[in-house]
């Protein structure tokens, strides 16, 4: 699927970034698996995870498989009992709003939506390919032949890490969700480009 030219994955990604780091998220952007697997084991190093959950897909298998020999227990099924203890939680996420810094899931599956709200922290890989500008962008992407069948059954909107207020106006981040996350972009996802 060709969404954009290169210079306008370049502007949306530079969108993405500003909007998502402005309410606390760390951006980054690599070339392929090999570079998003040494982006995660420096993650890794930096938090000294030693539990990570992943919801397996060939672009997370495959930077798992590039993030060499680590110290951390990686658990990609029975998530259920492993994420509420998990340090981290890895995931590819479908699709990247850059006017909002949101990320979008298809979180039908119940381990999507574990692995990026039990884990103090979420790793969420995107394919660059998959920045849309806006969130209607997206919308429409998912309601491709306009079917309302066709439509996932839970649909994650994912904008900076978890925050909350109480009465008074004191935000606290992390109170119902990861208090970090981390976005990589990786533009070939599959040693060929990303259309």
């Amino acid at each position: 699927m060709n969404l954009h030219d290169h210079d306008e994955l370049d502007r949306l990604y530079a969108l993405f970034k500003e909007q998502a780091e402005a309410i606390s998220a760390l951006v980054y952007r690599v070339t392929d698996p090999s570079a998003a697997g040494k982006k995660l084991r420096e993650i890794i190093n930096q938090l000294a995870v030693n539990k990570l959950v992943a919801v397996p897909s060939p672009l997370v298998n495959s930077c798992l498989n590039n993030a060499g020999a680590q110290t951390a227990a990686v658990h990609t099924t029975n998530l259920r009992n492993y994420a509420p203890e998990a340090d981290l939680g890895l995931s590819e996420v479908d699709l990247a709003v850059a006017e909002t810094g949101t990320l979008v899931q298809d979180s039908t599956a119940p381990e999507q939506r574990l692995v990026s709200t039990l884990p103090p922290v979420h790793v969420a890989l995107v394919q660059t390919g998959r920045l849309v500008h806006y969130l209607s962008d997206a919308i429409d992407l998912f309601n491709t032949n306009k079917d309302t069948s066709s439509l996932p059954g839970y649909i994650s909107f994912i904008s900076g890490p978890s925050r909350t207020a109480d009465i008074e106006r004191v935000l606290t981040i992390g109170v119902h969700g990861p208090e970090k996350l981390y976005v990589i972009f990786v533009d070939r996802a599959g040693g060929a480009c990303v259309e």
